[in-house]
């Protein structure tokens, strides 16, 4: 059977991945879940082929775990979890790196590295977003402004703490976004020949999904209730549904062999809205290079 992980597949994008891949009987799908009863719950309705593994990305060391743990070959690895946290600053209890950037970029490296040996002519999926994009007309309708990278270091102590609780937690969240989509280039260029395909799916505005779970009580309510409806006549917007039926699509057709290093859009075809920052080289290489840094002062 082909063998697919999933982090974060409790709800939203996630969920609808593993959805459409378990559709497909000859698949084998992991959800790996930080709550696993809830994960439990999902497999038994997605049928025999999904299994659960126990996987909180907010720690470093159950990284770790799951990685020592693992046997076996895997056809592809869709780093799905993800958090934006909007109304305080939280740092991981152990490694007190702003969890934001530890959750949905450090701790997805760190996953992906571990796992390359079982990803021998597999694929990597990351999850970016178009709030990276400080030209992207819908974030800033919402009040993104785009990543606001300066260093891996200064994305670990929470970047500078300057404006609202609520939009420092936005620019977080766009900067670790910015950095999926730069460690998906820039792993595509470093390793080429270990027959490991990365991409990267932008999967557009998603209104109603969990994504909004730590912003005020009123803004939640929008944002599950009013913009499901809203969002349809706004561009670079989709549902969990569609974007979940791509990322599916990315992991495991056969169309896209030969390829690396692409950034899709939710349309499946590649993003026209990619910062051309992210494409940067120089940018890339620093920010693996200080990620593994990192990384090494953590062990």
């Amino acid at each position: 059977m082909k063998t697919y992980i999933i982090t974060g597949a409790t709800g939203g994008l996630g969920l609808s991945i593993a959805r459409w891949l378990a559709k497909d009987p000859g698949n084998r799908i992991i959800i790996a879940v930080r709550d696993t009863n809830r994960g439990q719950a999902i497999a038994t309705e997605l049928g025999g082929n999904v299994e659960v593994a126990e996987l909180n990305l907010g720690s470093l060391s159950c990284v770790d775990t799951f990685v020592e743990s693992w046997k076996g070959e895997i056809t592809g690895l869709i780093n799905n979890a993800g958090v934006q946290i909007v109304n305080e600053t939280r740092f991981t209890q152990r490694e007190q790196l702003e969890e934001t950037f530890a959750v949905n970029h450090l701790a997805a490296l760190k996953l992906t590295l571990g796992l390359l040996p079982f990803l021998k002519g597999g694929r990597v999926l990351f999850i970016g977003s178009g709030t990276h994009n400080p030209k992207n007309r819908t974030a800033t309708l919402f009040g993104f402004r785009g990543a606001k990278f300066e260093s891996v270091a200064s994305c670990a102590k929470g970047l500078d703490e300057t404006g609202s609780m609520r939009q420092m937690g936005m620019d977080r969240y766009a900067t670790s976004k910015y950095l999926n989509m730069v460690t998906t280039i820039e792993l595509s260029r470093q390793l080429q020949k270990d027959q490991v395909a990365f991409f990267c799916l932008d999967p557009g505005m998603m209104a109603g999904t969990g994504l909004a779970r730590t912003a005020p009580r009123m803004l939640q309510v929008l944002w599950r209730h009013v913009l499901p409806w809203v969002a349809r006549i706004l561009p670079d917007t989709s549902t969990p549904e569609r974007s979940g039926k791509i990322a599916a699509w990315i992991v495991a057709s056969k169309d896209l062999e030969g390829l690396s290093g692409v950034v899709f859009s939710f349309d499946g075809n590649p993003s026209r809205n990619v910062w051309d920052k992210v494409f940067d080289s120089e940018i890339g290489r620093s920010v693996m290079d200080d990620s593994m840094e990192l990384l090494n002062t953590l062990r």
